[in-house]
């Protein structure tokens, strides 16, 4: 007698249920790319004048430097682990912030002691009376329902588009408050220091537009 051996296919239920489970992690690892938290920009001068200037961010929980050093492109650091103060690396470059101090440098050597530059009051630029609206741009960023961080989030957007600062919140986040304002014929808030404002100086956008 000759007995037949079947392979056991796998139920169609469970491949199913694995290209949905993919599907579901790709879409909300897409959300979370979304996200974003944007800082200021510091500005260091270091040994024999050389500027340093870094951009702290953090993206989905994790903090970020992009840092320019001696009128460099742009390069991107990840949090690491520091005994004091806060560090960046990047596998080559490093970046160590100590309150007002920055040390930076390649493989694991810091090069360049970085001072933070304090401006004087009459090189900032100064707040004028102003009425609302005021037309302004965005560098890009989340327009949230309201002012602050855990409102839900209404739209991202773009690098220099167009908004219309309605009024200023007291909502501070970083040393700058929320602005209610109008984007795309909506309403909602976004945050001032990812806002330039137009013509005039207007107090906790981050600057003039260029």
């Amino acid at each position: 007698m000759k007995i037949k051996f079947q392979a056991i296919k796998k139920p169609s239920i469970i491949k199913s249920f694995k290209k949905i489970s993919f599907l579901l992690a790709v879409s909300c690892g897409s959300l979370l790319l979304s996200e974003q938290s944007f800082a200021a920009t510091v500005e260091y001068t270091c040994n024999e004048g050389i500027p340093l200037i870094v951009e702290f961010v953090e993206e989905n929980h994790v903090s970020i430097a992009k840092i320019s050093h001696d009128s460099s492109p742009k390069i991107t650091l990840v949090s690491v682990r520091s005994g004091s103060g806060v560090k960046y690396s990047n596998g080559n470059w490093v970046l160590h912030v100590k309150g007002k101090i920055a040390l930076v440098g390649t493989q694991g050597e810091f090069d360049d002691k970085c001072t933070e530059v304090t401006r004087r009051s009459d090189e900032m630029p100064q707040p004028e009376s102003i009425s609302y609206p005021r037309e302004a741009k965005s560098w890009g960023g989340i327009v949230r329902s309201g002012p602050g961080q855990h409102y839900k989030k209404r739209a991202s957007l773009k690098e220099g588009e167009w908004i219309t600062l309605l009024e200023k919140t007291n909502e501070m986040f970083q040393g700058r408050p929320w602005f209610k304002i109008k984007y795309r014929g909506r309403v909602g808030y976004h945050w001032g220091g990812i806002v330039c404002s137009v013509g005039k100086y207007v107090e906790g956008t981050y600057q003039v537009c260029n």
